[in-house]
């Protein structure tokens, strides 16, 4: 499979990231909300929230926090110094997006962060970004550098928090938190959405050979920070049990889905699509993805 992420190296036309950049953009310049006007802190009231909402909030606060590294690394992977021209207008087009996608992200970081310092998680702002420039400070690699697996990449992890965010607003009586978990859900929804059609883009541009490599993420899927904050299992298990219904597998479910959609569309593909779900399902011990959004 490394041999196939070097060989099989594409970029999608100008004109197609162009088109969902533009599309993305247009959507997220009607989709505002203001991390400090939008949450009424007067409204707070921190003695409905349990104490195991309290460390998802603060865990979840790590995972937003962690921007500069998430920047950083798609920086370097898209740089606008390109060697060719070509590839340079491809990442100049792609930074429209990157930077207003770092600039939503960065907000459910400060909001967030904010929440912990209203609600009295973390009464000490000085204290509370000490605490998040710890992990700030530690490096980041998605893993991958072909584009479509750096996008396969984030459709996963954006498809992740928006799931989390989701279950977890379901059971928060906080009024605040759970008018900021379903900020939250909405802009990762639309960040979804846009990986999501890119990844489709690259299978109808290039067809079959890109599956592998799409393969290739969701078998080796990893959230951020997995491995570099401390004791991370643990509270990644713990943090899971107060979203109930929240399914680790169910991004990778979703892709699928996604996949079997795309291959309804095109003909052409449906059989190497089928395959491709159907060795995924095997590896990853999954049944069952009827009924899956």
């Amino acid at each position: 499979m490394t041999n196939l992420r070097k060989e099989f190296r594409v970029q999608l036309p100008l004109a197609k990231i162009r088109q969902h950049v533009d599309n993305y953009n247009r959507l997220a310049d009607d989709a505002n909300w203001n991390r400090f006007k939008s949450l009424h802190w007067n409204e707070l009231k921190p003695e409905l929230l349990t104490q195991g909402q309290k460390d998802a909030v603060v865990f979840v606060t790590y995972v937003e926090d962690h921007l500069p590294g998430y920047f950083a690394e798609y920086q370097s992977l898209f740089p606008i110094e390109a060697k060719t021209k070509e590839e340079a207008m491809h990442n100049r087009e792609l930074f429209h997006f990157t930077v207003r996608w770092g600039l939503e992200e960065d907000r459910h970081a400060q909001a967030l962060a904010l929440y912990q310092y209203h609600a009295g998680i973390e009464p000490d702002r000085d204290r509370l970004e000490e605490k998040l420039i710890i992990e700030n400070r530690k490096p980041f690699s998605i893993g991958f550098s072909n584009p479509v697996q750096v996008f396969t990449y984030t459709l996963l992890q954006e498809k992740a928090t928006q799931l989390y965010y989701q279950s977890l607003s379901r059971v928060v009586k906080e009024p605040v938190l759970n008018r900021l978990l379903i900020y939250l859900t909405k802009d990762e929804s639309r960040h979804f959405g846009f990986f999501c059609d890119m990844v489709d883009t690259f299978i109808e541009t290039f067809g079959e050979k890109v599956l592998p490599l799409v393969e290739d993420v969701t078998l080796n899927y990893k959230m951020p920070l997995h491995n570099t904050m401390h004791d991370y299992r643990r509270k990644a298990i713990l943090m899971a049990r107060e979203a109930p219904g929240y399914d680790r597998m169910l991004p990778q479910k979703v892709l699928m889905r996604q996949l079997r959609r795309t291959g309804e569309r095109l003909a052409e593909l449906s059989r190497p699509i089928e395959d491709s779900i159907s060795r995924m399902m095997t590896a990853l011990r999954i049944s069952n993805i009827e009924g899956v959004a």
